[in-house]
């Protein structure tokens, strides 16, 4: 298996450009299949939201890492922009959100890279971007929030808007977050 896997995410083509064609359009029609099943119940978001989307103010839209399948569906061509690292993996995240019309701003935790995202997201926000974050992402600790957003809202300054997401049915997968994904038909409620 581990063979596959390195075949797989070698840089060179043809696998390259099989994973950034197929894999995010993959992702896509299964996501939104999976979306266009669950009941989903809003509450907070006729007040939340038009402030996050009105191009006057940036705000910024905070989740858990885990909870972030609803939202990213919920909230698709809503002008949102999200950070993701330029790992590979990140770049098939990253053609994986443009599907859904999310703008992606590259960087990660890694300190140059991180300080240029930082800056770019800092200018962003002051135009009127709004973006989501999850505060205990990129690798945890799950459910513990970093001060990055603290710092972005102060100094942009922008409206942080919490989104809380629960399922009555999900499954939870093995990494470290334990990433939620609602099943089929679930009822999910977004505050």
């Amino acid at each position: 298996m581990g063979k596959l896997r390195d075949t797989f995410w070698t840089p060179a083509s043809p696998w390259k450009d099989i994973r950034t064609w197929f894999v995010p359009r993959f992702f896509e029609a299964w996501h939104s299949a999976l979306c266009c099943t669950i009941r989903l119940q809003t509450t907070g978001f006729s007040r939340g939201l038009p402030l996050a989307l009105d191009g006057k103010q940036g705000a910024l839209l905070v989740c858990w890492h885990d909870k972030t399948m609803v939202p990213l569906y919920f909230l698709r061509d809503q002008n949102v922009a999200g950070m993701i690292s330029t790992s590979r993996a990140g770049q098939l995240q990253g053609a994986f959100w443009a599907r859904y019309g999310w703008k992606i701003v590259w960087g990660s935790t890694k300190k140059r890279q991180g300080i240029l995202a930082l800056r770019e997201a800092m200018r962003l926000l002051r135009e009127g971007q709004s973006f989501a974050f999850t505060p205990d992402g990129p690798k945890g600790p799950r459910h513990k929030a970093q001060g990055g957003i603290i710092y972005m809202a102060s100094n942009a300054p922008a409206v942080i808007l919490p989104v809380g997401i629960a399922a009555s049915r999900s499954w939870k997968l093995r990494t470290w977050d334990k990433h939620c994904i609602p099943k089929p038909f679930a009822r999910v409620h977004m505050h």
